[in-house]
């Protein structure tokens, strides 16, 4: 066996291609709910990567390198039908040898599991709305046959125990259903899948051992050359010239480079070739010279699910809870950071200050920790890393971490003949914790932050037109609004919102918000483009003042005009309503505020201005 597998040659990296609100109408009784799907829909599809992404690691992995004994069952995937149909195209396949393999594949990607794993997506009750009339999560698999790629490598029989390797490469995408506005809608998943076949038992042993555990294994290496890779610091990475706190924000194309460009002189590409021969391959006797090739190595990451983003923005809390963050516009406090949000200029240097004195402080820092831990933990937990024992929790690097994650690279390859054969293998995945840098303390995170939300709240104004130079009425009096926007495309695309069904808090939510992807997307895409902000929860509206919930009925009467803006008239009626708490959370800015006489003013002037347009 020794001397089969150190016949393989090469092993390399290869390019490969992937891919609530609450109506409140004219009656005396409240109206049902009208919810908001399109945040509902997006972390509808966020849970489906998560399941295909464990299903891939847990019940496809294993099923990619097949021996005679385990391909007995395959009607295509076997080394007789590899052999016969090495170099044809899907068009060059007899049609039923293509429904052979079609099977396979079906087999190989475990559908039927997938199939139940999906499914128990319908026992969870706030995707049930979108989830109920859906028969079957899983729609269908699209095999992309254009992509279709079999090739196949054979030593000459006159060698003893001569090796096999057969590969079968195609892109596919699976399809999920879910519940859209009126009617069963789907979106997709793209992949490739590369199997291989061999009569290699070690190749098929130390591969099986590669895939289930490299992500781990590499990740809690003791060895600096292997922990400077999976401990990725922004100033280290940051080879253009950004600003520190521009790594609280988008940083892929840093990872890219860092991970693709840069490999051959940051020392990642060695620390992977030995780290991936003395683990896995060594283990079955034999020493192979590793190297990666190709113009690609980085495909992408997955770094949103464990940050301190996600925690701080995902946080839901109600205004009366104790460790909320809330404001009240009756006090100066208030006050201040209610214009700061709404009204000033963020370009202003009283705006990074304000943020300090008021939003990022040592307090609030404590929750934020406090809940990044637990995501920090559950970190761990995924990876199957007992803390405690691997002790990695102390680690400096650990402490000062803002995001756990995964970067996905190309599949291994095999260099066989002198680079004459290329055999590809499936793409695999490293776990890495990233931070800002070695000199980080909870005072410089926050100030960084702090700076770092400037460029949000300058996203958020221009996206909106606010307008810095209204004067407003007297402070708190019944004429007193939130704030001034001049007219645009996106204030008339905001009536037209509220003029085409309910004229109610729920189209203020979802025009507000930009919930609606059909046309209100675009400028919501934009404003997170302009804030550097990876794609998270962005919610203005009105909250709960006991209760954790993005929806609320309102006392009173909403109305919309292209002229004059967002005007309110109360309406005393009963009921479970929120007359002056506010939501707000974009990027790192997750707090609620009691507007007190900007919407409590409408009792004595019956009609009033929410929101001005000029």
């Amino acid at each position: 066996m020794k001397k089969l597998l150190s016949l393989l040659g090469t092993i390399s990296l290869v390019t490969t291609s992937s891919a609530t609100v609450v109506a409140c109408g004219e009656k005396t009784e409240p109206p049902d709910p009208i919810i908001n799907n399109e945040a509902l829909i997006k972390e509808f599809k966020i849970e489906v990567e998560n399941i295909f992404q464990k299903h891939l690691d847990e019940n496809v992995y294993k099923n990619l390198i097949g021996l005679p004994d385990t391909e007995i069952k395959n009607k295509f995937l076997n080394q007789t039908k590899i052999i016969e149909y090495t170099g044809a195209k899907a068009s060059e396949i007899d049609q039923f040898d293509l429904q052979q393999l079609e099977h396979d594949i079906k087999n190989v990607l475990d559908i039927d599991i997938l199939t139940k794993e999906l499914n128990k997506l319908k026992n969870i009750n706030k995707y049930k709305i979108i989830l109920n009339d859906v028969n079957n999560l899983f729609k269908n698999l699209i095999i992309e046959w254009d992509s279709l790629v079999i090739k196949s490598y054979q030593e000459a029989e006159t060698k003893k125990d001569e090796i096999f390797l057969g590969n079968v490469i195609v892109n596919y995408k699976i399809v999920v259903n879910y519940k859209g506005e009126k009617d069963i809608e789907s979106f997709e998943l793209g992949n490739n899948m590369k199997y291989t076949s061999t009569n290699n038992t070690a190749l098929k042993v130390a591969s099986d051992d590669f895939y289930q555990n490299i992500a781990k294994d590499y990740f809690l290496s003791s060895k600096a050359e292997d922990r400077k890779h999976t401990n990725i610091k922004w100033n280290n990475i940051n080879s253009t010239g950004k600003k520190e706190y521009d790594g609280f924000g988008i940083v892929e194309s840093e990872f890219e480079k860092y991970f693709e460009i840069d490999s051959n002189t940051n020392g990642f590409k060695d620390s992977m070739i030995e780290f991936i021969k003395s683990n896995y391959f060594e283990k079955v006797g034999n020493t192979l010279p590793l190297s990666f090739e190709g113009d690609l190595i980085y495909k992408s990451s997955e770094m949103k699910k464990y940050s301190l983003l996600q925690t701080i923005n995902k946080w839901e809390t109600f205004y009366n809870q104790e460790d909320s963050i809330k404001f009240d516009y009756k006090n100066d406090k208030g006050r201040l950071f209610l214009e700061t949000v709404f009204r000033k200029d963020p370009n202003l240097p009283e705006t990074k200050n304000s943020l300090s004195t008021y939003y990022f402080t040592k307090e609030n820092y404590e929750i934020w920790k406090t809940n990044f831990d637990i995501q920090k933990d559950n970190f761990l937990k995924e990876l199957k890393i007992d803390k405690e024992k691997d002790n990695f929790i102390e680690t400096d690097e650990y402490k000062k971490s803002i995001n756990l994650g995964y970067i996905n690279l190309t599949g291994l390859s095999i260099n066989l003949a002198e680079g004459s054969y290329i055999h590809e293998l499936p793409d695999f995945r490293i776990a890495i914790n990233y931070l800002i840098g070695d000199d980080q303390t909870p005072s410089k995170d926050l100030s960084l932050l702090s700076e770092f939300t400037v460029d949000t709240l300058k996203a958020f104004h221009k996206m909106f037109g606010v307008s810095h130079a209204y004067e407003y009425p007297e402070y708190n009096s019944k004429d007193d609004f939130l704030m001034t926007l001049k007219r645009s495309e996106l204030t008339d695309a905001i009536v037209d919102k509220f003029y085409s069904g309910h004229d109610n808090s729920g189209d203020f939510v979802k025009t507000f918000s930009l919930f609606d992807s059909q046309n209100l997307g675009f400028y919501r895409q934009q404003m997170f483009d302009e804030a550097k902000l990876p794609d998270s929860e962005y919610f203005f509206g009105f909250s709960n003042l006991a209760k954790k919930t993005i929806w609320v009925y309102n006392n009173w009467f909403w109305k919309a005009n292209k002229k004059v803006g967002i005007n309110i008239s109360w309406r005393d009626i009963s009921g479970n309503r929120s007359d002056r708490i506010m939501t707000f959370q974009l990027g790192y800015l997750n707090f609620h505020i009691d507007l007190d006489q900007i919407t409590l003013g409408a009792k004595e002037v019956g009609n009033k201005e929410l929101i001005k347009f000029i």
